[in-house]
């Protein structure tokens, strides 16, 4: 499994908070005028109080030149050059494993950088940090994308001079994969604090033997759909479904030891809201998509 919280556009964000920072600057004290890269993080986050979280900004601020990270950054650039020339499903699929592959590696020299430089910080508080990284990202990025689009429909009006220009439509926003935070809100029922402790353990299950040999297993025969015909698809749909229960039961198993102290029923529970979620989403996606996309966390599988 693939800790969805941790987009490469995040970790480049993370990147360009600390680049842009002066690495002087006390922790706990807000400067005047913020500078680019600090605008990049949210002014806090829910879960972490104001003083972890300024820790947490100043390791983060810190650890940007460490070796792991500056190594794990530069393959996530390689990585971005060359999504400008990749053409087809098969390569855009080797490209997508890689990504992942690299984002792993970024997960864990981040993390391994922050909670060596101060061991003081809590494990779970950093995950939430990095969650509202991402959000914040991506509602950058998406605002951008609305501007670019106004922008080319008011290019698009004055080249049509000769003809009466109609007046640009707004196009109907496209249904959108959930959020982390989305398919990891709280669950009615759960308490708060054991919402807080399956979280960091999904993080830790993310990294399990098993979980991970299954989800191998499951890129390969999705690869292998690809180009099956009709016939050969029905085939596999038993032993796809085979698959979906096994990966869930392994999923369950690696979460339960992550967190003894979580009951079963509990984790069950918060894993089929999960799933109930993941499923109403899918109904409102499109049924094309043009690029091959990262999978959100790995608890919409069950069939």
């Amino acid at each position: 499994m693939r800790p969805a919280f941790f987009l490469f556009a995040t970790l480049f964000a993370l990147a360009s908070f600390a680049a842009d920072a002066p690495a002087d600057a006390p922790a706990t004290k807000k400067p005047a005028r913020q500078a680019k890269g600090q605008s990049q993080l949210p002014d806090s986050v829910a879960g972490v109080p104001d003083e972890e979280y300024a820790e947490i900004r100043r390791a983060l601020m810190l650890s940007y030149g460490n070796e792991p990270i500056s190594a794990a950054r530069k393959r996530l650039a390689e990585l971005q050059q060359r999504t400008r020339f990749t053409t087809g499903r098969q390569e855009s699929e080797d490209l997508r494993l890689d990504f992942e592959k690299a984002r792993d590696e970024m997960v864990k020299a981040t993390l391994d950088s922050v909670l060596k430089l101060d061991p003081s910080i809590n494990k779970e508080s950093l995950v939430l940090t990095l969650n509202a990284v991402e959000e914040a990202t991506k509602k950058r990025g998406q605002e951008a994308t609305q501007r670019a689009r106004e922008k080319e429909a008011a290019e698009a009006k004055l080249a049509k001079k000769d003809a009466p220009a109609e007046a640009p439509v707004a196009k109907a926003e496209e249904a959108k994969p959930m959020t982390t935070a989305q398919l990891l809100a709280d669950v009615d029922g759960v308490s708060a604090e054991d919402m807080k402790k399956f979280r960091a353990a999904a993080l830790v299950a993310q990294k399990d033997p098993t979980v991970k040999e299954l989800k191998a297993k499951q890129a390969e025969m999705r690869k292998q759909a690809e180009f099956a015909s009709v016939d050969e698809k029905k085939n596999m749909r038993n032993d796809f479904e085979v698959l979906m229960a096994d990966l869930r039961k392994a999923t369950l198993a690696a979460v339960t030891k992550a967190a003894p102290s979580l009951a079963k029923e509990t984790v069950e529970k918060i894993m089929e809201t999960i799933d109930e979620r993941t499923k109403a989403a899918a109904k409102k996606a499109p049924a094309k998509a043009t690029k091959t996309p990262l999978k959100p966390f790995p608890f919409g599988e069950k069939k």
